[in-house]
């Protein structure tokens, strides 16, 4: 089992007066973070991707900002938008570390229970003019064997590739021989 994986989106809609707004919830029930999705967005990008059944990780031509009230929306610009999370051992916790460049970074939370007492995984939203992101990720909890800290490159194709157990001072030494 991999511990960095590209978070699912599952795009839901509201419906008021007629009017459609969609959203995703980043996590479970009331701990989760929503974020908006532009309408114009949706049917450009979104909508033929969802009828298709193509499962929607990385998002491709768009930009995340955030408004005035603190809520964040996914909107058309030039950009991709990768959504990770680094998946933590029972009752532990995760961290990521983004090391390539990027041009915004929204952190979020995944409680694995309503409470966390089963863990809180470390979740990110990246948006990077790059077709891929670079992260340093740890975790801890009851892992069973798994690796507790690692680095991932994840492209823009929705492959992950790890190097487990190591980190990026190690990484460094081990170039440089």
């Amino acid at each position: 089992m991999n511990a960095v994986k590209i978070v699912e989106l599952k795009v839901k809609v509201n419906e008021v007066e007629g009017k459609r707004f969609y959203y995703v919830d980043l996590g479970e029930e009331r701990n989760s973070q929503r974020v908006w999705i532009n309408s114009l967005y949706f049917e450009e990008e979104l909508k033929n991707k969802l009828e298709s059944n193509e499962t929607i990780g990385i998002l491709k031509n768009a930009k995340i900002e955030k408004t005035l009230k603190g809520n964040y929306v996914i909107k058309k610009g030039t950009n991709n938008l990768f959504f990770i999370l680094v998946k933590c051992g029972y009752r532990g916790s995760s961290y990521i570390e983004v090391l390539s460049e990027y041009s915004n970074l929204v952190k979020f939370s995944y409680y694995h229970s309503p409470r966390g007492n089963l863990g809180i995984s470390d979740g990110a939203i990246i948006e990077t003019s790059q077709d891929n992101v670079k992260i340093e990720w740890q975790r801890d909890g009851r892992l069973y064997g798994e690796p507790d800290k690692g680095v991932s490159v994840i492209k823009v194709d929705a492959s992950v590739e790890s190097v487990d157990n190591i980190d990026i001072e190690e990484l460094k030494e081990i170039n440089n021989i």
